[in-house]
């Protein structure tokens, strides 16, 4: 018996180990295969762009282009698309297209019944019934013996049947004394805006003080040692991600010109300072006679995540970026 169980205990530990071999090995693929990425950009009459990166020897692709004015990318997986960003556009158009409809309909329907209620008249309405003009209500209330005196004089009221009986003019006392009460109000009036101006400069008062606060801690933040060796550090191990993710291969030629020759001058000198990184790969033709942009860029290169993910662990372990994290996230 003792021997029956531990030969299961046997098949459940190989079991277990398979699952945390395979694991294991998952694990390495997603870290150490690299993520390849290429890239040609050309430019003759019109400007065309494609675009592809795999992961894992192909099982996961994203192919992109821009031709003609028409950009179409998907995503795939073991070769089957997954993804279309272009069928989505399209969606995207239809719809937009299906409100511009739906708006113009309840455009043309709104100018249609306004054009229906001007040849009706000022004295009717499209929807009118023929009778409602001719006083048949006035009629069958004046026949209803359901209506009393006080509905009677209701109506008469909102007919404009009944004036309002004249009142007797003020004496001169009322008259003086409502002028004294108009001052009054004008003198208490002028006494709520005096005291809400003192508390509105108050409040301006405080949020200057909060602002100023704010900013000798901000200062006094970024003057901080631990703040300058958490930006050391962030800017080391930036250069090198950016290192690790630029191009290993790039070729081309660009051949420019503008109207102005001092303007060429101008971007051939800015595009000299990215020399270090393309070098003799790129040939550079300023044109200075004429203005023109034709050429052709080729890019190509990968990226490993256990690189990002090495950087990761070395920035949280530095004590100074996660008092610099810290601080940022609570806000003080």
């Amino acid at each position: 018996m003792l021997h029956i169980f531990l030969f299961f205990l046997k098949i459940i530990g190989i079991i277990l180990a398979a699952l945390l071999g395979l694991l294991l090995l998952i694990l390495l693929l997603l870290l150490f295969v690299p993520i390849r990425y290429r890239g040609n950009i050309s430019k003759d009459k019109d400007l065309e762009i494609t675009a592809k990166a795999s992961w894992l020897l192909h099982m996961i692709s994203v192919p992109m282009s821009f031709r003609e004015g028409v950009f179409s990318g998907k995503i795939k997986l073991f070769g089957i698309t997954v993804k279309n960003f272009a069928e989505d556009e399209e969606e995207l158009e239809e719809t937009a297209e299906e409100l511009f409809r739906d708006t113009e309909d309840a455009v043309e329907q709104g100018e249609e019944q306004i054009l229906k209620a001007e040849e009706a008249g000022p004295g009717e309405t499209a929807d009118c019934e023929p009778e409602c003009g001719d006083g048949s209500l006035s009629e069958d209330r004046d026949e209803d013996p359901v209506f009393s005196a006080d509905e009677d004089a209701v109506w008469q009221e909102a007919e404009g049947g009944t004036a309002e009986e004249e009142k007797p003019p003020d004496s001169f006392i009322v008259r003086i004394l409502r002028k004294i009460k108009a001052f009054f109000l004008k003198i208490r009036g002028i006494w709520e805006k005096i005291r809400n101006l003192k508390y509105t400069i108050r409040r301006f008062c405080v949020k200057i003080k909060n602002g100023i606060q704010k900013f000798r801690d901000t200062k006094e933040f970024l003057q901080n040692e631990q703040t300058k060796k958490a930006w050391k550090h962030c800017m080391e191990e930036g250069k090198l991600l950016l290192a690790k993710l630029l191009p290993k291969k790039i070729r081309g030629e660009l051949h420019f010109g503008m109207e102005d020759p001092a303007l060429t001058g101008e971007i051939l000198g800015g595009i000299s300072i990215f020399y270090s990184l393309f070098k003799d790969n790129v040939k550079v033709f300023p044109d200075f006679e004429q203005s023109i942009l034709e050429g052709e860029l080729f890019v190509k290169g990968s990226f490993r995540l256990v690189t990002a993910a090495l950087i990761s662990w070395r920035l949280w372990r530095d004590k100074d970026v996660r008092y610099v994290y810290h601080r940022l996230r609570s806000g003080e």
